[in-house]
């Protein structure tokens, strides 16, 4: 798969703005990187539910005000279709889809994602270089 597997497990604005924006900077750098999403990282997508974490709630203002003046987008649908438009891989964590009751049609992912299976998903933990969590 990737030499760098970033995973996304917190649903927080926050995290999708640190994964991805670390995932296309990596990228744009020439790395090799994924980024998988689970547990409350899916969830929130699945959902359409964004929200800074209680410690950055009184600062999201600044932030996204401060995002944007880097050209980069608050909006995590944004942050994916650009991350997918420069070649990154997507996952959506299928084990966390069946744990949440997320089958067709009840939950649809992004079209930005592929189905990542848990047996696939150990297999390219092990392959990688570097796994991080945000």
């Amino acid at each position: 798969m990737v030499k760098t597997l970033l995973i996304c497990k917190d649903g927080t604005l926050n995290s999708y703005l640190s994964s991805l924006v670390i995932a296309m900077s990596t990228k744009k750098n020439g790395g090799d990187v994924a980024i998988v999403f689970m547990q409350g990282g899916l969830s929130a997508l699945l959902n359409k539910e964004f929200r800074f974490s209680p410690e950055l709630e009184s600062y999201s203002a600044d932030i996204k005000e401060n995002a944007a003046m880097m050209g980069v987008p608050s909006d995590p649908f944004k942050l994916i279709e650009e991350a997918k438009d420069m070649g990154i891989p997507l996952y959506a964590c299928q084990a966390w889809m069946k744990l949440l009751g997320g089958k067709p049609p009840k939950f649809a992912i992004p079209k930005e994602l592929q189905k990542l299976e848990l047996s696939e998903l150990v297999v390219e933990i092990e392959k990688a270089k570097k796994v991080v969590s945000i």
